[in-house]
């Protein structure tokens, strides 16, 4: 059970699944995205989910987190198990993958609470921290084996070096003979076969002692080894010999380790793609600007404002549901009006959501489960097996009736055609009764006039349409639930030029109940029109209002947070000034007691003095102790990831651990973790998602910064100026839009760029502070500003 690949290709889901490949870094990740297939367990489509929802949370926090150091170390693992021998710059590759791995589980460890199910994926990573290391020690960045790999491999290395040494020695000295020099080509040393040589004339070859082991193109010249250098040159050889067994040695040895651990390093390796592939889905859906449907437990769907996720360009969003008022959707309407990418996207929208994939719809839009999605899409016409398109359509749905059920969602296009309208629209009717009479959840296009009032005398069958302008002869692609689809054939031809005799020749073949049935589709049409427009005007109110009453609200809130902060200050200074009081009477009184400790009623007036600004200050300090600095809050009212205001440092964050036994409380607040006591704690109202770009009319200058800024700036290709001018104005967007810190990315590069952004950042009146970006951030190629 399961939705079959010609299903899947007939929506264009491989497509999709092409463009999240782009996203990957390893090749084991594109693997993972280009096989990925939808769930049909409830379970399975929730996790997937979830794990893009968190990939898209976390990239939300770090733009710039990825698996990037890792390699594809797959072939180097199948070799070694083979008995083969890993070499320089494919152990720096494994080295590099292990630490990215190691690095990454560390994280997640630390932030398990936030992003559980990306520290699920990362369970199966164990630290090969002694490995790294043996390898760092063995093998130098440049993939040679390091001298101190071994101490036999550092003495050969010396003995190397020696020899070279005295063999150059031996031939600068040739070289500076005076009885040599009308024999040499060229006064220099160079090598032939590993063996170092000097140029020397041919006809010089008689008197100069040495072995001759190589000559020029012309002949002219021969390259010969001094007698004097022979023994060395063998020495030397026999030590290159020697050291290249012991190099081959180290790497057989540390090929063995990893041999040892292959199925734990291969785990990692496997581990590592599965979180490129999440990411992969993040970046996927922040670029569709795409959401997570709610799922629900019925074989339902409701999309809002749905677009196609591969038609570039501006693009009319589909809202449609199924399974929720009627099971059954009949679209009519013209050609080129839409009809099939309404299926399409219906089809891909569910295919999608069970593949864990995030969909290009706005919130409120959900998705039940389906366990088979049948489609019948297109010209099935087969020239191999001798069907018309009638027939290949028709042997495509008598497959789907085989084994259409309850909990399958069926998509048809122009169902019936091919043949005799009647017999087409008769059949038509058969087929989709048959299929609602099973509770599947289908959606059919047809051109049938019949099949609209099948629409409307079937309970839970629903007619639909494709909006068209018979102004423009252009179809709108907004789908109109509700409405069937009105035959514009005279309008078309009138606006088209036909004459009005043939028009009217033609209207009197068809009969006075047709041309009712138009007009009262027409007025339908336009009654919906009308009603959708108040239903615009009055959401756009609605929002405007809401608008104002959470600025309202949020104003009250600070008020009441900025009275709390002054009263608690003004409490702090009175309770000081009291303070200074007790000490300066206190020293009074004890120079009265030492001036009159003779005379005892005195000294009872003194201490009755004492215990009266003992009391004083008891009630002061009384009531600076149950002053209501926090919101009251207990333990169990909080839980991780929850959003709490710190009232003393006000500012918000994150609930990461529960109370301890002191009652202090771990928050995340920004890039920083805070230990907070639970007293200077209180709730957060949680921000609503922000609205659909259309509603933002009434928005102030502030909110649509604030809902427009991004985080980061990508300022690479930029001359200095022209990157600073760019900065700047980000960084008053951003600080009009209530952004706290920002991501500069000006690349590695030479540094011209970095350095230029960090002096102009020195001198700026919006930033607090600034630093590089540390590991996962960008390293030096990301300056993060802290802004005021």
């Amino acid at each position: 059970m399961g939705i079959e690949d010609k299903v899947l290709k007939k929506l264009d889901f491989p497509k999709v699944l092409e463009r999240l490949a782009e996203y990957c870094l390893l090749p084991r990740a594109k693997e993972l995205a280009e096989g990925l297939t939808p769930k049909v367990d409830w379970e399975g489509v929730r996790l997937g989910l979830q794990e893009t929802n968190e990939g898209k949370n976390l990239l939300r926090g770090n733009p710039l987190f990825s698996v990037r150091g890792a390699k594809e170390i797959r072939p180097y693992l199948e070799r070694c198990l083979r008995g083969g021998i890993i070499h320089g710059e494919e152990l720096l590759e494994i080295r590099d993958t292990l630490r990215v791995g190691r690095k990454l589980k560390q994280y997640f460890q630390e932030s398990q609470a936030e992003f559980p199910g990306l520290w699920e994926i990362t369970l199966s990573i164990e630290s090969q921290k002694p490995l790294e290391d043996e390898i760092s020690r063995c093998i130098t960045e440049d993939g040679k084996v390091a001298d101190n790999a071994s101490s036999e491999l550092a003495e050969l290395r010396r003995a190397l070096y020696r020899l070279q040494n005295r063999i150059r020695e031996s031939l600068e000295g040739t070289l500076r003979n005076p009885a040599y020099q009308k024999m040499l080509q060229d006064p220099i040393i160079t090598q032939r076969s590993d063996r170092y040589v000097i140029p020397i004339k041919q006809e010089y070859r008689s008197v100069f002692p040495g072995i001759v082991h190589d000559q020029s193109a012309s002949g002219a010249t021969l390259f010969i080894e001094p007698m004097p250098v022979v023994h060395l040159g063998n020495e030397l050889r026999e030590v290159v010999l020697k050291e290249q067994r012991e190099v081959q040695r180290i790497l057989q040895m540390l090929s063995a380790q990893i041999e040892a651990r292959a199925e734990a390093v291969a785990d990692l390796h496997e581990a590592l793609a599965k979180l490129d592939f999440v990411l992969a889905k993040a970046n996927l859906s922040i670029t569709m600007n795409a959401g997570v449907p709610e799922l629900v437990p019925k074989q339902q769907l409701k999309l809002v404002q749905a677009r196609h996720p591969l038609i570039s360009g501006t693009v009319v969003p589909l809202s449609v549901e199924l399974g929720i008022e009627f099971d059954t959707l009949v679209v009519t309407g013209p050609n080129t009006g839409g009809k099939t990418v309404a299926l399409k996207v219906v089809g891909l929208m569910a295919a999608m959501t069970q593949s864990g994939l995030h969909i290009p719809a706005e919130r409120d839009s959900c998705m039940g489960i389906f366990t088979r999605i049948f489609v019948d899409i297109g010209d099935e016409q087969s020239v191999e097996q001798s069907l018309s398109t009638f027939s290949g359509h028709m042997k495509n749905i008598v497959d789907i009736i085989q084994r259409a059920d309850e909990q399958s969602l069926v998509l048809l296009d122009e169902v019936g055609a091919g043949t005799d309208p009647t017999e087409g629209a008769a059949l038509a009717m058969g087929i989709l009764e048959e299929l609602h009479s099973r509770g599947c959840r289908t959606v059919s296009t047809t051109h049938y006039g019949a099949l609209k009032t099948f629409a409307y005398e079937t309970p839970r069958v629903k007619n639909a349409s494709v909006e068209f302008d018979t102004e423009t002869l252009r179809p709108t692609y907004r789908l109109l639930i509700g409405i069937p689809g009105k035959s514009n054939a005279f309008t078309i031809a009138r606006r088209l030029g036909l004459s009005e005799r043939v028009l009217e020749r033609a209207n009197t073949f068809v009969t006075e109940r047709e041309m009712q049935v138009a007009d009262l589709i027409e007025n339908l049409g336009e009654t919906h029109r009308e009603i959708e427009l108040e239903k615009q005007k009055a959401q756009s109110g609605r929002q405007a209002l809401e608008l104002q009453a959470k600025a309202l609200e949020e104003k009250s809130q600070r008020l009441d947070e900025d009275y709390e902060l002054l009263m608690t200050l003004a409490k702090e200074e009175a309770g000081e000034l009291v303070r200074e009081a007790k000490r300066e009477a206190e020293a009074i009184i004890a120079e009265l007691k030492e001036a009159l400790k003779k005379e005892n009623k005195q000294q009872q007036d003194i201490e009755k003095a004492r215990q009266g600004f003992r009391r004083v200050s008891n009630k002061l300090e009384k009531g600076r102790a149950t002053e209501h600095t926090g919101g009251g809050l207990k333990p169990d009212q909080l839980k991780p990831g929850q959003t709490v205001m710190m009232t003393k440092l006000r500012q918000k964050g994150q609930v990461l651990k529960l109370p301890n036994a002191s009652g202090e409380v771990l928050v995340q607040a920004g890039i920083m973790k805070v230990i907070v006591p639970l007293t200077e704690l209180k709730l957060a109202r949680e921000e609503k998602t922000t609205p659909p770009r259309s509603s933002r009319k009434g928005n102030s200058l502030g909110l649509q910064k604030a809902e427009e800024i991004r985080s980061e700036i990508d300022l690479r290709g930029m001359l200095v100026e022209q990157g600073t001018e760019v900065l700047d104005k980000f960084l008053d967007d951003a600080v009009l839009g209530g952004v706290g810190q920002v991501y500069v990315i000006h690349g590695k590069g030479t540094g011209a760029m970095r350095a230029g952004i960090q002096d102009f950042l020195r001198g700026h009146p919006h930033v607090r502070s600034y630093r590089l970006g540390e590991y996962g951030e960008g390293d030096s190629g990301v300056t993060v500003v802290e802004l005021k």
